[in-house]
């Protein structure tokens, strides 16, 4: 009867023991795919943020310090030439764009502060520094700023120099100038002028002011590399070093 007894204390011992470890077994798997259907669901949250769209047109990724703006393509401008790069549909010169934005210029000005860009002219800053003066002109200065573009079935990312033409043969050269005071006075919606523009957030540093009203070179987009009239397209920025 001892041996017995013996015995069914040792199965109850060994039973409970069993329990025991299936039950922990099992909080750690539920656990384990807890925190993987969190992580997962972080991954999916932070590619709806990086996907910019008409409703969300301006991205900034403080971790990686890039700004992606969401632009579509203006047709007309692949062929006819303009002095505009990327403009705000609802700017002054909103429909003379090669590209046209979908959000106000002063919060890409905001978007490109965020990510540590130096704009020649900061809001309320000193305008008399916002060129530096040569021989044939005057040249947009601040933060030198390096911008790529992409699409649907791209198959890549477009430095500017690809998408855009300048009849000059030169390299465009984009440059933080700021001027959130006159964006934010006459909102001509210029993102990126072609040439050193003392009204655009962002110029080329490869020509001085007036450069396409005077005719000494002409601007339009590349028909050869960009997609057509109203194709969706992300534009990416980030501050050269």
């Amino acid at each position: 009867m001892k041996g017995r007894s013996s015995t069914l204390l040792k199965f109850i011992i060994l039973a409970t023991l069993s329990m025991l470890i299936l039950s922990a077994c099992s909080s750690k798997s539920n656990s384990d795919t807890t925190a993987k259907v969190s992580k997962d669901e972080n991954k999916t949250e932070q590619k709806i943020e990086n996907e910019v769209s008409k409703e969300n047109p301006i991205f900034v990724d403080k971790e990686n310090k890039v700004v992606k703006v969401y632009a579509t393509v203006n047709g007309k401008y692949l062929v006819s030439p303009t002095r505009h790069g990327l403009n705000w549909i609802e700017g002054k010169y909103g429909d003379q764009a090669v590209l046209k934005a979908y959000a106000n210029p002063l919060k890409f000005n905001e978007a490109l502060l965020e990510i540590g860009g130096v704009p020649a002219v900061a809001k309320g800053g000193d305008v008399s520094k916002e060129f530096e003066a040569k021989s044939d002109g005057k040249y947009i200065l601040g933060d030198e700023v390096k911008v790529t573009v992409t699409w649907e079935n791209a198959g890549k990312e477009y430095d500017i120099n690809d998408v855009m033409v300048d009849s000059s043969g030169k390299k465009i050269v984009y440059k933080f100038g700021g001027n959130y005071d006159t964006q934010e006075a006459k909102m001509t919606g210029c993102y990126m002028c072609f040439d050193s523009c003392p009204a655009g957030i962002t110029s080329n540093s490869t020509h001085p002011v007036g450069t396409f009203e005077g005719g000494h070179a002409e601007f339009h987009g590349n028909p050869d590399v960009l997609p057509e009239d109203g194709t969706p397209l992300t534009l990416t920025y980030s501050i050269v070093q």
